[in-house]
Order: C-alpha cells, then sequence, then structure tokens
C-alpha cells in the first residue's frame, strides 16, 4: 500500500512570542521540524513527504531533502492552514492509496497511531485521530458561564488525519470553490457528508504553541 503524507508547516507561531517560527525552535538540540519527519521517514508503508513551508523558509529546503530520502517537494504555504495543504496535495508525485496530513509540531506521534490512522483511512475514507477531553469543559461568554456540556462525547483532534486519496481530493476541491478555510481537513470531510471515523490517540501526541508547551516537550522522550 502506497501511502503520502503532507506536513503542513508554513504557520508563523505567534502564540510562541519567538522570531523562529516554531517548527523550527529546537527539543533537546534537534528542530521540532526534524523530529516530527523522522517518524514518518522511518514508517515502512510511507512512501512519499511533502513538507509545506513559509516562503521566506524555502531556502531551507534542500537540507530537508538531504537529510529525509522521503520528501519528493518542499512548497511554500498560503495565508491559511487549508491552502497550505492544497499546496502540499498538488506537489504529490502520484495518486496514493491513502495521504495523511499532520501537523508539524506534534512531533510526539508514534508508529502505532501512524499505522492505525494508515489502515482505518483505507477502510472508511475519511479519519482523524483524537483523544477523550478529561477536563469539565464550560460554555463562557465574556466571563459568564452559560453551562457545562456533557464530556463524554467530547474529544480533542489531533493529527494525522487520513483520507483515501480520492476523498481528500474532493475535500480539498470543495474548499478551493468554496473558500471554505476550516482548521482541519476532516471538518471539510463533514461538511461533504463524509463518514468520518476517530482512530485512538495519545495524550503525548499534543501540539507545541506555546512557551510552556516546549518545557513539557523537553522532558518527553519521544
Amino acid at each position: 500500500m502506497s501511502v503520502g503524507v503532507i506536513i503542513p508547516a508554513g504557520g508563523a507561531g505567534r502564540r510562541m512570542g519567538s522570531r523562529i517560527e516554531k517548527q523550527f525552535l529546537k527539543i533537546r538540540k534537534r528542530p521540532i521540524l526534524d523530529i516530527t519527519l523522522s517518524k514518518f521517514q522511518t514508517h515502512p508503508l510511507v512512501k512519499e513527504i511533502v513538507v509545506v513551508l513559509p516562503e521566506k523558509r524555502l531556502s531551507a529546503a534542500r537540507g530537508l531533502i538531504r537529510r529525509f530520502s522521503k520528501i519528493t517537494s518542499v512548497v511554500a504555504g498560503g495565508r491559511m492552514r487549508t491552502q497550505s495543504v492544497i499546496n502540499g496535495f498538488e506537489a504529490l508525485s502520484q495518486k496514493h492509496c491513502v495521504v495523511l496530513v499532520h501537523d508539524a509540531v506534534r512531533p510526539f506521534i508514534d508508529r502505532q497511531t501512524i499505522t492505525r490512522t494508515i489502515r482505518a483511512a483505507k477502510r472508511h475514507g475519511a479519519v482523524t485521530v483524537a483523544v477523550p477531553v478529561k477536563d469539565t469543559i464550560k460554555i463562557v461568554h465574556g466571563s459568564s458561564v452559560l453551562g457545562s456540556p456533557n464530556r463524554k462525547p467530547l474529544w480533542h483532534t489531533q493529527t494525522p488525519q487520513g483520507f483515501r486519496y480520492a476523498v481528500l481530493k474532493e475535500c480539498l476541491a470543495f474548499a478551493a470553490d468554496k473558500k471554505a478555510y476550516d482548521t482541519d481537513e476532516c471538518q471539510l470531510a463533514e461538511k461533504l457528508k463524509k463518514d468520518v471515523r476517530v482512530v485512538m490517540g495519545s495524550y503525548l501526541n499534543f501540539k507545541i504553541t506555546a512557551p510552556e508547551d516546549l518545557l513539557l516537550a523537553a522532558a518527553i522522550r519521544g
């Protein structure tokens, strides 16, 4: 089975408060992006990786391709995440059986979860990795609590999100046509009434977005 992977790494990382984009910050002297890429580089089912970078960072492409043999293209991102994923999808060299989209700043994804996502995407067409919400959630307006929803059906969405090639192509075409720039690709599938399934993830598969996340990441061996 052939699997392609798109790694959107085009964000500016403003919440991190750093002049360096968060995907290039280091955990134990290693760039976050490199740690993430290594998880897919070493997965036996992954045949191709496309990385999406900020345009001003495209000069880093040669080094990435030299370090990771499965990278076939490094392309510029768009203003919105969906635009970046579209650019990455169009750069894939072939119609893979399954295409994964994974956040560059989730470096602690594990091989088992990647495998489960690939298998579920092939079977169902559209899947997302997620974990059940552990905390009580409040609905707040201003500083007033309006209610507390039942947390049992609530899940934290993660990545990778996986799709059969034709399903993701349809989702991204819909996004381009309707300018539906959602925060993840499964939202597009939901709008198209696809049967989106959940793959159990890990609470360690968190997204590094703030300085405190870097402190936690430094303590993890993954």
